[in-house]
């Protein structure tokens, strides 16, 4: 049977492996830390219990993702963006 140990040893293994290559964002870049989330939660699902480091870690990679794929995309936070005017049930200082 495999151990807690064992498990993080290979979690680290698998980010030595994928360390960045790249220099700044890169669509190349949410790949690489798309495909490390995956084999992170593979490892997670081995360590039976969904709410260990693994998991967590996995979570983290998934995020990172995610953000450098809205930066490539420029999109913007919905929390930052402001409505446009007319917008129901949102009021803005300029539409008073």
């Amino acid at each position: 049977m495999i151990t807690e140990l064992e498990l993080e040893r290979i979690a680290a293994a698998i980010e030595r492996a994928f360390r960045r290559t790249t220099e700044g964002p890169s669509w190349a870049e949410v790949e690489r830390l798309r495909l490390q989330a995956d084999l992170v939660d593979r490892l997670a699902a081995a360590q039976r219990h969904w709410s260990g480091s693994l998991s967590a870690r996995a979570e983290l990679l998934r995020d990172a993702a995610e953000r450098m794929a809205d930066e490539l995309n420029h999109v913007t936070s919905a929390i930052a963006a402001t409505p446009p005017d007319g917008v129901r049930g949102v009021r803005t200082p300029h539409a008073e």
